[in-house]
């Protein structure tokens, strides 16, 4: 294949480039590919043959058995929800220990929810997070509190 190609990601293209050049490229199968040949048509590169032997070392694309309702359609598309692991560490460390320990498990479970895809329940671990965070750090403020209160009644004794 001596022609010079081009291919896309997303809406950008690149080339032109020879057969040996878009060897190095990543591209997979479904990425789109432009030459001569194919008049005004943009291709999907597994579907031509000439750039098969691309692919002989890549695996087949991985397939997911079923997608879950809780599931994100494209995932990639938005942020993970906050994780609440900084706040709950320091309510730990600083405020109410048993409280700001459920705090940070479920802050420690937003990112990997919700990067294998069960966004719904990355944002549950939010919420949870989030609640023990903040129930952490009233209770400590609390005693804060109440510890001033009560040194100062001791001391004026």
């Amino acid at each position: 294949m001596d022609k010079k190609s081009y291919y896309a990601s997303g809406a950008d293209k690149y080339g032109p480039f020879s057969y040996e050049e878009l060897k190095n490229k990543i591209i997979s199968r479904t990425t789109k590919v432009w030459f001569d040949e194919l008049g005004q048509e943009w291709k999907e590169a597994g579907s031509v043959a000439e750039l098969n032997d691309l692919f002989k070392l890549m695996p087949p694309p991985l397939v997911t058995a079923s997608r879950n309702t809780d599931l994100l359609d494209d995932g990639l598309d938005q942020r993970p929800p906050k994780t609440w692991l900084v706040e709950s560490i320091l309510t730990t460390l600083f405020c109410c220990m048993p409280f700001g320990i459920a705090g940070i498990v479920n802050a420690s479970k937003v990112e990997s929810l919700y990067y294998s895809g069960n966004v719904k329940a990355a944002n549950q671990a939010s919420a949870n997070a989030k609640k023990w965070t903040m129930i952490s750090l009233w209770i400590g403020l609390v005693g804060i509190v109440l510890y001033f209160i009560l040194i100062g009644i001791t001391a004026s004794f």
